[in-house]
Order: C-alpha cells, then structure tokens, then sequence
C-alpha cells in the first residue's frame, strides 16, 4: 500500500471533532449522511487495497526470475528435440578394388572382390555351384580401358537362386595385359554381377591409368 492511500485510509476512519454546541435534528441527519458516506468508502478504499495486494501477488516470480510453476491439468508440454538424424545407408554387399601396374604402354590390371552374395544354381536345374571360388560365383564381368578396347568373361548357364549366402574374397589379375598404342590417361571400368535378394546385380568400379 502506498503512503497516499494510507494517508487517506486513516482520514476516513478517524472520528470527527465533537461539537462545541447542542447539535440540531438537521445536524445530527447531516452527520449520519456523512457518515454513511465515510463507510462506503472505507469499503471502496478496503476493496482497492486488496485489488492492489493480489496483484503484486501474481506478479511474484521464481528464483531466477523465471515465472512461477504450475500444474495444470490438460496443459500441453514442450518436448525438447535435438536435430534430425541422417538414418546411414548399408555398406554394398560386393566391394570391387582396381589397381593398375604400368609397364610402358602395357597395362596389368589386379582386381579385388568382396562382400556377400547368394550362390547360384546350375546344371543340373536347381544344382547350387561349388563355392571354393568367389569369382566363379559371379554371373559374369565386363571391363573396358577407355581406349575403345572392351572385353570381359561368361559366367555361363546359372541361375540366380537364394538358397543359400555366402560371404567371400578374391583378388586376380586379368588373364590379358592391355597395350595403349599411344600415351595418354585412361579410365579403366569394371563391372561384375552377383545374385542379390532381387535377383542379379551389377557393381561397378572405376580407375585412372597413366600412360606416357
């Protein structure tokens, strides 16, 4: 409460000066309409007062300033979320790695294959292959050496079944040696197919081969 209303609180209340003469009927009806006056705003000034305390009241904050807790029933809660993740895709079942060795302008070429593929079938029907040899898994590869040269190899009459997964390695070198007729740089690519969940699939690899 302030020092004005206080002061005007205590106006109020106090009593006025006794008479210093016998009042008449027309004074004594103009003090109690006073009065009746001084009461309702006793009231009215009690009224405000209480107004005033509420409010300072619901002002009132938390340690830290932080607005006061409450627990309302029904009242929506923030969830706090950090930054969408990237959900990694899966490792390709077959890893194809290129490796060149120049001599002049003669090129050998190592491969090395790994992963996991389902062993195919083949003669007769429904005959799975043996499995001693990665490669021979393989329905079959192509490779070109980026000089209009292309060749590769047959995997033969397979076909591609799940029966059966087998996870496996092999490293080679092309039977034939690849001569440039000129110098220059060379892109060099590789496919081989293997039998997946969807049937057969390629894999490809590329390399550079420098010819001087």
């Amino acid at each position: 409460m302030t020092d004005d209303l206080k002061t005007r609180f205590t106006q109020l209340v106090a009593d006025p000066p006794p008479p210093s003469a016998p009042p008449s009927e027309a004074v004594f009806a103009r003090v109690r309409k006073v009065r009746r006056r001084r009461a309702a705003g006793v009231m009215t000034l009690a009224a405000a007062c209480v107004l005033a305390i509420a409010l300072a009241l619901g002002n009132v904050t938390d340690i830290g300033g932080a607005p006061p807790v409450t627990n309302t029933p029904g009242a929506p809660k923030t969830a706090i979320t950090g930054p969408p993740t990237a959900t990694p895709k899966p490792a390709p079942p077959i890893k194809v790695v290129l490796k060149p060795t120049v001599n002049g302008r003669t090129v050998n070429m190592t491969v090395a294959v790994s992963g996991k593929a389902f062993i195919p079938s083949g003669i007769p029907e429904g005959t799975l292959l043996p499995d001693n040899s990665f490669m021979n898994l393989s329905a079959g590869t192509v490779y070109s050496y980026g000089d209009g040269y292309q060749s590769g190899s047959d995997g033969g009459s397979i076909s591609c079944t799940t029966k059966k997964l087998k996870v496996g390695s092999q490293t080679y070198v092309i039977p034939d040696p690849h001569t440039f007729k000129r110098p220059g740089t060379y892109k060099f690519t590789y496919t081989i197919q293997y039998c997946g969940t969807k049937g057969w699939f390629p894999t490809t690899a590329t390399t550079r081969v420098v010819v001087k």
